[in-house]
């Protein structure tokens, strides 16, 4: 039996992500696919698009065997806590041969050869780092060129390195498998192209959603067996985008003080300073981020640090996963779920009610945690559409038969 895993966000599910899990099959050989999907808040810092179950649901459609939750303090961390929060969580299951991941550079060699010097950190690439952070660069940019300026041919692909990276240091027997990107590039919203073999990003999708597209525009771009869940999802105003938390995180950031801005790890010195001198001219979450970018930190820290705000998440993505929570699997996979229960290091959770008799203390604090962002996510869908509001104790995962 061999499995592979993807550790995704399926913001929304779209052909691409069909077209990995189809590669994973037919070119890797795989008889189950296992997903380690984000919940109900993202990376980029923004609630997800829909809800984790009906995310899970169309991945599950769309050829996935297993989807399994990554906890809220993994699925808002930074590349590097998202990462190895999702090899953890893979690598305790006991069964996972391969990790594939998408990549613009497609070459595994030279994702782990990168991953190898940023894990050891060789005293040239420290020298080259430290000359370029003093010269006014930001992290990022630093790290970037450093690379460039140490190995001859650097991959530009941050969550790549980071799987590779999160690999090797916990010294995981899954091999990677860079899947060279094929489509749009990741944050690129042009959907233009109507070729047979084109792929959108999900960035386009969502900000299509929010020029309030029909239904019907979206056929092109989401596989058919996962459409009739996306569009009656739409067709009933259930997906989120972050100006739902226009007002909400307004309220939390004029609660906060320096002192209590401090106990959130991410935030560094310098954002929480701009917080503080610019939160009066708050109008709007987006409106905001912008207005405290700088050359030295990034929109998208920026947005995951206003994120953890509103959740009220003040510790860091932990290093070890110690329990799977499922979200949803296709019924003709009991053999995998059957080798999981045997080979695996970590409980595998189906019912949310079960998680105060399965889960240690550790455990137990990090599915709390992720139940209570759960439920602000439901909270809001509740808000703009209606609907009666369901705990996450009464929810279930999701069966394909």
């Amino acid at each position: 039996m061999k499995v592979v895993g993807i550790i995704a966000e399926y913001n929304p599910f779209h052909r691409g992500h069909e077209y990995q899990i189809r590669y994973v099959r037919e070119t890797l050989g795989a008889d189950y696919v296992i997903v380690a999907m984000s919940g109900d808040f993202v990376q980029r810092g923004a609630p997800a698009l829909m809800e984790k179950y009906l995310r899970a649901e169309m991945a599950l459609l769309g050829g996935a065997d297993l989807v399994l939750e990554l906890p809220i303090q993994v699925s808002t961390a930074s590349a590097e806590g998202f990462a190895a929060g999702g090899v953890s969580l893979l690598d305790g299951l006991g069964c996972v041969d391969e990790l594939c991941f998408g990549s613009e550079c497609g070459d595994t060699e030279i994702l782990m050869e990168t991953a190898r010097i940023l894990v050891a950190e060789p005293p040239v690439y420290r020298d080259f780092l430290q000359k370029n952070l003093r010269d006014g660069m930001s992290f990022p940019l630093a790290r970037s060129r450093a690379l460039t300026s140490y190995v001859a041919k650097s991959a530009i692909n941050i969550l790549g390195i980071e799987y590779c990276k999160a690999l090797l240091r916990q010294n995981s027997s899954i091999r990677p498998h860079a899947l060279l990107r094929k489509g749009s590039g990741y944050h690129d919203a042009d959907l233009s192209d109507v070729s047979g073999d084109f792929f959108p990003s999900a960035s386009g999708i969502r900000e299509l959603l929010s020029a309030k597209k029909d239904a019907m525009d979206f056929s092109r771009f989401i596989p058919a067996a996962a459409f009739p869940v996306f569009s009656s999802a739409l067709k009933k105003g259930c997906w989120l985008s972050e100006t739902t938390l226009d007002l909400p995180l307004h309220y939390k950031l004029l609660l906060e003080t320096e002192e209590t801005l401090r106990q959130y790890p991410d935030l560094s010195d310098a954002l929480i300073r701009r917080i503080l001198k610019y939160r009066n001219q708050y109008e709007s979450f987006s409106q905001f981020a912008d207005l405290l970018k700088t050359r030295d930190i990034t929109r998208s820290a920026i947005c995951r640090g206003l994120v953890r705000i509103f959740l009220d998440l003040k510790e860091k993505a932990p290093g070890h996963i110690p329990y799977a929570q499922v979200l949803g699997f296709c019924k003709n996979s009991t053999p995998l779920l059957g080798q999981i229960k045997r080979n695996a290091s970590i409980p595998l959770l189906t019912k949310s009610a079960d998680a105060s008799s399965v889960l240690d203390k550790d455990g137990l604090d990090i599915f709390q945690k992720t139940c209570k962002a759960s439920g602000l996510y439901e909270m809001l869908l509740c808000r703009k559409t209606g609907q009666p509001f369901i705990h996450e104790f009464q929810k279930s995962p999701r069966i394909i038969l």
